[in-house]
């Protein structure tokens, strides 16, 4: 129930601001960087998984210390468990989840070059694939949408260029943990979840 409110919430918002650029004096930046991820609920740690992140943001001013933007990016994320090369054969496990992510953020403006930043995403998931040992199926369990937090920050090189780091996290279960029994929990929930950091390059495209 709260998971439709806040997808059905996020579309509007979205719809909203489209409709709304013309006549707003927004701004855009092109976004490439890299995932480094890991999925919570499968058993192994780390973030072993890269993958690409690529988009662009449109973005406009709500007062003179904060921002309000929209982006739409391709994520590749997932899991992968490190074999240690000197140990003995083990098995294999490779989770490739690759989605269009809408996330609609809120930036503060007001620490100069620095800007960090939080919001929401909506993500729809366009590719799963799950390499085990070398056999490669789709994760028939996985949801087809994620909602997910973003907590960040940039940093400005000048007025075209910025670094930017990103942590984001799914807030509702990709797929439920398939074990019966006693499955177990972070923070009180159970299920997959997708973790992960960005790191990339962002370019001003405005004058």
């Amino acid at each position: 129930m709260i998971k439709n409110i806040l997808f059905k919430t996020l579309v509007c918002l979205l719809l909203f601001s489209i409709n709304n650029l013309h006549a707003q004096d927004f701004g855009a930046q092109l976004f490439l960087g890299a995932n480094f991820s890991q999925v919570d609920g499968d058993q192994f740690g780390g973030y072993n998984k890269l993958g690409a992140n690529a988009g662009i943001q449109i973005n406009r001013p709500i007062n003179s210390e904060w921002e309000s933007a929209f982006e739409i990016r391709y994520s590749m994320k997932g899991s992968k468990k490190v074999i240690d090369p000197e140990g003995p054969p083990t098995p294999t496990l490779d989770l490739n989840y690759h989605y269009i992510e809408v996330p609609l953020i809120v930036k503060y403006l007001g620490f100069g070059k620095v800007e960090p930043y939080g919001g929401l995403s909506i993500g729809v998931n366009v590719f799963n694939e799950r390499n085990d040992n070398g056999f490669k199926t789709e994760e028939p369990e996985l949801r087809k949408t994620e909602i997910g937090f973003h907590l960040g920050g940039s940093y400005a090189f000048n007025d075209r260029t910025s670094v930017d780091l990103r942590h984001s996290y799914s807030l509702f279960s990709i797929r439920d943990y398939p074990v019966i029994g006693n499955p177990p929990s972070l923070w009180g929930r159970v299920g997959w979840f997708n973790r992960l950091f960005t790191l990339g390059i962002s370019y001003n495209l405005k004058d």
